[in-house]
């Protein structure tokens, strides 16, 4: 039967979510922490770049982890222990991809509002929210307490259809030129 499902689908990402898939992510939210970072490192690339420091993807299975993590941080580890719960904490985003991305600014940088940095898959640009972060409050000479932009945080959720179980490049633009990326093997994560 899933193999139907997974010919039916074709391109997807992964194929839909069934009972053993969701009984391992929350395994692997149970886990020992070293054991965690192990299976998050392949979905978090720290680029070498001035700009752009990190991509990271979180396909439906790594949410279902993340989720679960979460509520055993908030010591409700009954949420690792059924199905149900996780299946409806992933419902609002089943079949979405989420690709994050964050950009670093320069120091001595001026602006007042985060520059339009957008999110591409290859040369498609994805719908990006822009969260700016700025630097812990400082006292300014004159007395006023003043904080600066030191960066912009990429958010942006696509259908999984969309990437395939391929190689795909993810870009981090900026009037249209390329500020960094890097290339996700996507038929390789879960």
């Amino acid at each position: 039967m899933r193999l139907l499902a997974v010919a039916m689908l074709g391109s997807l990402l992964v194929s839909p979510m069934d009972g053993p898939d969701v009984d391992r992510a929350l395994s692997i939210a149970r886990a020992r922490e070293a054991e965690r970072e192990q299976f998050h490192r392949r979905y978090v690339l720290d680029l070498p770049g001035q700009i752009v420091t990190q991509i990271e993807v979180i396909t439906e299975f790594r949410r279902v982890v993340i989720i679960a993590e979460e509520h055993v941080l908030r010591g409700d580890w009954m949420f690792t222990r059924g199905r149900r719960a996780a299946e409806d904490a992933l419902k609002p985003l089943r079949g979405v991809v989420t690709l994050k991305a964050l950009v670093r600014l320069n120091p001595l940088n001026t602006f007042i509002d985060a520059p339009p940095y957008v999110l591409a898959v290859g040369d498609d640009v994805v719908d990006t929210k822009l969260t700016p972060q700025y630097s812990v409050p400082f006292k300014a000479r004159d007395g006023r307490t003043l904080s600066s932009l030191i960066g912009v945080a990429l958010d942006a959720s696509i259908p999984a259809g969309r990437l395939g179980q391929t190689v795909k490049t993810i870009n981090v633009l900026l009037d249209g030129r390329p500020a960094g990326g890097t290339s996700f093997d996507f038929s390789k994560l879960d």
